[in-house]
């Protein structure tokens, strides 16, 4: 047999072995104290002319970023927008490193504070296992969102809020003895044609840690490790559709789905007009399949300011655009919208307080919360005493610097705790989006170029 042949042979073979390798691993390997919480789904749940206002009021707030920029609805400076791994700003603004993007100053390039979210969909393609280049799936999963935390100016969210039926719902969702509602948050999230809403547990509060502390893929981390279980405060998320189109087909799909069990094929429900579900997403793995899956979505590039702007109501267009720069047009009726509130679970209106005059002096620190979850990977073997060392002094030989450390030891974090579920064997033979990889190998970009 001649050399071409047998490298042929040998390259199948390998081909072969990393495919049932790939095909025969478990699909979800979800922690067990993530699984078997309640989900409550109901049709009808927004009431006709409160679902009319609604959507009056998204139209009236014009602008909507995407949710990599969510920290600039945060009205306060994050105590720790990275965990050292900033790196100074390129020129021209821009963040070549493809898991990097400008800090909320613009002066750096840091981890999004969903780089779990978008990082995972990325590399394994999503619930559908889609196998497309990370510029697609980067812009697939750029939804558009608008965070607010004070409910008092908006009298139709605080309608909708304290209807009992709606109460009734999030209460049914707390926890025995944790009935007390303390809201803290609503967002309106819009998806263009061809987006999705990638898997993700909510931003979790904890007694001395919360977003305006980390970022969120720390506290999705610290989360699923479970060693900070006697910290973690049970929350209640709503989600109530506010689009008014119907799909009798089917094809704009779009489902909300979520994992309570070990079966790595999620639960499914439609988002009907005006339906709306209930769960503490912080503890339940949950996603939405792409919304009208066969649309191409424009490239929204990460380092420029991307924005949906409601032109008028006379037009009731929408316009995406890029630093200004118009990329398409939308009627409202194009997109999936919905409304989202938040409340954490406490015993009474008592406890509620509490956690909000919580004192500063025992908010957990950073080195507290890196060096709990690095000491558990040198129990688990995936690092040596020496090695953690290195990542919280930046001192390895192999690291140029601090911030090359800390970006390792964020990815060793993410990589040991986060288990997102991987794409079911129905959906995808192979649950991994090899047609990413060249962005972060580029010389096998011609060779992926032959079947991406």
């Amino acid at each position: 047999m001649g050399f071409a042949k047998k490298g042929a042979l040998t390259l199948a073979i390998a081909v072969v072995a990393v495919v049932a390798g790939l095909y025969f691993q478990p699909r979800a390997n979800i922690p067990s104290h993530l699984l078997h919480h309640k989900l409550v789904y109901q049709e009808n749940f927004i009431p006709s002319d409160v679902g009319d206002h609604l959507l009056d009021l998204i139209k009236g707030f014009k602008e909507f970023r995407t949710n990599a920029n969510d920290l600039t609805f945060y009205g306060r400076k994050m105590t720790h927008e990275h965990i050292g791994e900033a790196i100074p700003i390129g020129p021209n603004g821009t963040c070549d490193h493809p898991f990097l993007m400008p800090s909320t100053d613009k002066k750096e390039c840091v981890l999004p504070g969903r780089i779990d979210v978008g990082r995972h969909y990325i590399l394994s393609g999503g619930p559908e296992g889609l196998k497309e280049s990370y510029y697609k799936l980067v812009s697939r999963v750029q939804s558009f969102g608008r965070y607010t935390f004070d409910l008092k100016p908006y009298p139709v969210v605080q309608q909708l809020f304290n209807n009992k039926s709606f109460l009734d719902v999030a209460q049914a969702v707390c926890p025995e003895g944790k009935k007390h509602l303390d809201p803290f948050q609503f967002n309106f999230i819009s998806q263009i044609p061809g987006q999705t809403v990638a898997m993700h547990v909510d931003a979790p509060y904890m007694w001395g840690a919360t977003r305006f502390q980390f970022p969120q893929w720390l506290l999705a981390s610290m989360v699923f490790s479970g060693l900070f279980q006697d910290r973690f405060i049970n929350q209640v998320q709503v989600v109530g559709y506010v689009h008014r189109w119907q799909d009798p087909e089917g094809t704009r799909q779009g489902e909300f789905i979520y994992w309570d069990d070990e079966n790595p094929t999620p639960k499914r429900e439609k988002p009907l007009p005006l339906a709306g579900s209930a769960v503490d997403g912080s503890k339940v793995i949950h996603a939405a399949i792409v919304y009208q899956p066969n649309v191409v979505t424009p490239f929204l590039d990460k380092s420029k300011n991307i924005v949906l702007q409601y032109r008028d109501a006379q037009s009731d267009v929408w316009e995406l655009k890029a630093d200004d720069e118009v990329l398409q047009e939308f009627k409202t009726d194009d997109l999936r919208i919905s409304v989202v509130y938040r409340a954490r679970c406490f015993k009474d209106a008592e406890e509620a307080q509490k956690f909000k005059d919580y004192p500063e002096e025992k908010m957990m620190t950073l080195d507290h919360v890196l060096s709990t979850l690095g000491g558990d990977l040198v129990k688990r073997g995936r690092i040596t005493a020496e090695q953690l060392d290195y990542y919280m002094k930046g001192t390895a030989p192999e690291y140029k610097d601090l911030s090359e450390a800390r970006l390792a030891f964020a990815l060793k974090i993410m990589d040991e705790f986060i288990k997102y579920p991987l794409a079911a064997k129905e959906d995808a033979v192979i649950p991994v989006n090899y047609c990413a990889v060249d962005r972060l190998v580029p010389w096998m970009k011609p060779i992926l170029d032959l079947f991406c």
